[in-house]
């Protein structure tokens, strides 16, 4: 048996008794112990059952502001990022275990806005817990864009088509190495906020969901430090980026200001409806291709909305409401269907 235990090794067990102590005894660590404990973790030299128990320990504590910092600079450290030369370009991501009650339309509406000109980067990955849903890259293979192609291929993609999409298993492999942990945890843990906060392609424009309200501030927070210029954090579907047909909480950062704010499709002239029921990826893509076409109305108003939310933070209008005409031509005038198109065959 080896008994060496290296320096990282050992600074880790200190701090995993540190945290480890609940939410009253538990301390917060720096932003450097921070970065240094998620080394550790995602090195070769973590054990399982060391990896469980800082998940575990940190999710009862809680993460603060610092800590975030600290985690990204490692996961950033460890990930193959992209640098793409666009301008504008937007980040747009929920949850990478997908969705599990409604309908997965986040890559649809990204389909949306790039057709209307709005340079977007979307990212996930798939098969983790506790929901194990519906994930984008699914959804989009489904319609035949490849979701798995290298970050090399990703930056050109949306340099040259206005879109790309990043897979965790790609770009992020130290996150993907601890998926058999994560599986066997079957709850949330500070990877899961972390992938909802990645920005692997340096945007300075973010569109991010959570599930909850609580979160809004804390992930908007984390974005800001990270030197964004405008965010808008919404309490989506499936704590998703996707807004639904109904009025939703969100916080949104511009021009240097936090406002907190209502969103309500009926304030930019659409009207409220329920969410649809989540569908297999094909099923998915096959209502999407319909829309796409123009051969149903299903998902229209759902896809001009969120299309608009994301035409507003790339900057091609001064509101939401004034990006809805945008959206609305960019899908019922085909260049949505052309944009898909394009994406299909890699531009050419």
């Amino acid at each position: 048996m080896n008994d060496f235990i290296s320096d990282a090794g050992l600074t880790f067990r200190h701090t995993l008794r540190d945290v480890a102590k609940g939410k009253r005894g538990a301390r917060d660590l720096s932003r450097d112990e921070a970065q240094e404990a998620l080394a550790f973790v995602l090195s070769a030299e973590a054990h399982p059952a060391q990896i469980g128990a800082f998940l575990t320990a940190m999710r009862f504590k809680g993460v603060t502001l610092e800590e975030y910092l600290g985690f990204f600079a490692t996961l950033y450290a460890t990930s193959n990022v992209i640098t793409p030369k666009v301008p504008n370009l937007v980040n747009a991501n929920g949850p990478y275990d997908g969705r599990k009650h409604f309908l997965q339309l986040s890559p649809a509406a990204a389909i949306v806005a790039s057709a209307a000109g709005v340079p977007m980067l979307l990212h996930s990955s798939d098969g983790l817990p506790p929901k194990n849903g519906v994930t984008s890259g699914q959804v989009l293979e489904a319609l035949g864009i490849p979701a798995a192609q290298e970050p090399v291929q990703v930056q050109h993609n949306v340099e040259a088509l206005g879109f790309g999409f990043l897979h965790a298993r790609v770009y992020c492999y130290g996150i993907e190495r601890l998926r058999p942990v994560r599986q066997m945890l079957f709850y949330r843990t500070l990877l899961h906020s972390c992938e909802v906060m990645m920005n692997p392609g340096g945007a300075r424009r973010s569109l991010i969901g959570a599930a909850h309200g609580s979160f809004l501030e804390r992930f908007l927070a984390v974005q800001v430090a990270q030197g964004a210029e405008h965010v808008l954090a919404v309490q989506g579907l499936d704590g998703s980026d996707e807004l639904p047909l109904r009025p939703v909480a969100a916080l949104e950062y511009r021009d240097g200001e936090t406002v907190q704010l209502t969103l309500s499709p009926a304030a930019v002239g659409l009207a409220e409806s329920e969410p649809l029921p989540c569908r297999s990826p094909v099923e998915t893509a096959r209502m999407i291709c319909r829309a796409l076409r123009g051969e149903s109305a299903e998902l229209n108003d759902a896809l001009i909305y969120n299309g608009a939310v994301r035409i507003y933070l790339g900057g091609k209008a001064e509101s939401i409401a004034a990006a809805v005409p945008l959206a609305r031509e960019a899908l019922q005038g085909g260049a949505a269907l052309q944009q898909l198109l394009r994406l299909r065959s890699g531009g050419s």
